[in-house]
């Protein structure tokens, strides 16, 4: 019997690094939860009339390509993962015609180093 066993966590660190991290955003781990929460919310609300509706279309609309392309495909292959098997999304009270403002603010912050 063959033994799946995975990377080094060194290597798992490295590939996460690169594809899915979201650098420094914003020291406040809340911020990252919220563009989390904000960009699966408008994709879950967005697929209920177009269901093929995928959450890199969302970010793509949204942030345009200000966004480079592994950081727009990592977060959201991220989005996806938390959006699973999830029905109800936090907006923190924002109403739904500003979410993509907060959105593009929420990235504007964004040190890419």
């Amino acid at each position: 019997m063959d033994i799946i066993s995975t990377p080094p966590y060194a290597d798992m660190q490295r590939l996460y690094s690169r594809y899915f991290s979201l650098g420094y955003l914003n020291p406040d781990i809340n911020t990252k939860f919220a563009l989390i929460s904000l960009i699966c919310y408008l994709t879950d609300k967005i697929k209920s009339k177009k269901p093929d509706t995928t959450h890199y279309q969302i970010i793509r609309k949204i942030l345009g390509n200000d966004l480079p392309e592994d950081l727009a495909k990592g977060l959201a292959v991220i989005c996806s993962d938390f959006a699973y098997g999830c029905t109800q999304f936090p907006t923190f009270g924002i109403d739904d015609k500003n979410i993509p403002a907060k959105i593009k603010e929420i990235m504007s912050a964004r040190t890419p180093f």
